[in-house]
């Protein structure tokens, strides 16, 4: 092999009405008898034609025969969307969404040469993230947990599923979630990592060259917004996509993908 692909997802929220799904899916499957079978909606629907023409870019990037590339995957949690705060935005069994999360995952880690998981915000991931765990445990990943700091080809990258971005699109957290990493990644007498990646807050947030010798990135989701969404923050909407690294070179092509369907309207009368 010839160089790593790294490929980070987060925040896939599946089993939300507003989160990934496939094309088609089945419900109320702890009983053949009443078992349905479910078609994606428009917002979905966009969301799987991202999604699929994300991997397509990874393996693009892989390439092909003797010289392809090893490819790592990570996704920095909040895979499922559980069922929380009597919310009716989402699929109403907790293992029906599992058995998306994993038919939606499984191809993916198949073809990757390693697999992690980070464990995100209990309200999705479950009590003490035990339907998160699970899965990960399911889809064989090398590890999983609240923080994992891997070490690819001599590029460093710290990831956690929580952390800040700014909350309005003009404003920016990078610089205080980068400084906080360095003072604890100082304390403890460890070098810097290159990269910090953070999920969670479902925008893109970025501290550029403001820290030096790292670098804190906030991810996209795979999640357009929910009614909570639209109540606490009513002028920004998720960002969708994922983050890419080709031999340790940030790849931010497929970051934000545009033409969401639930872009504000304007309508002539």
């Amino acid at each position: 092999m010839s160089g790593t692909v790294l490929a980070i997802i987060s925040d896939t929220h599946i089993g939300s009405t507003t989160g990934l799904a496939t094309p088609t899916y089945n419900i109320q499957t702890r009983d053949p008898n009443e078992t349905q079978e479910v078609q994606a909606n428009v917002l979905q629907r966009w969301l799987w034609e991202c999604w699929t023409d994300f991997w397509a870019y990874v393996r693009e990037k892989q390439g092909k025969g003797k010289n392809a590339k090893r490819l790592i995957v990570v996704h920095l949690g909040d895979v499922i969307d559980n069922v929380h705060h009597s919310s009716t935005q989402v699929i109403p069994e907790v293992g029906d969404q599992m058995t998306l999360a994993y038919q939606i995952l499984e191809p993916i880690v198949h073809r990757a040469n390693a697999f992690f998981g980070i464990l995100g915000t209990p309200t999705h991931a479950g009590i003490d993230h035990s339907h998160e765990a699970k899965l990960y445990r399911e889809l064989g990943a090398q590890d999983y947990g609240q923080q994992l700091t891997l070490d690819i080809d001599g590029t460093s990258f710290d990831f956690a599923h929580h952390g800040r971005a700014g909350g309005r699109p003009w404003t920016s957290a990078g610089a205080n979630v980068a400084t906080e990493v360095a003072i604890d990644y100082a304390t403890r007498g460890k070098p810097l990592p290159n990269y910090i990646i953070r999920g969670h807050r479902h925008v893109i947030d970025d501290s550029g060259l403001k820290i030096p010798g790292t670098r804190a990135i906030s991810l996209p989701a795979w999640q357009l917004r929910t009614s909570y969404g639209h109540r606490v923050s009513p002028t920004v909407r998720s960002d969708i996509g994922g983050l890419i690294f080709v031999d340790g070179v940030l790849d931010d092509t497929k970051m934000r993908y545009k033409g969401q369907p639930d872009e504000r309207k304007v309508i002539k009368v």
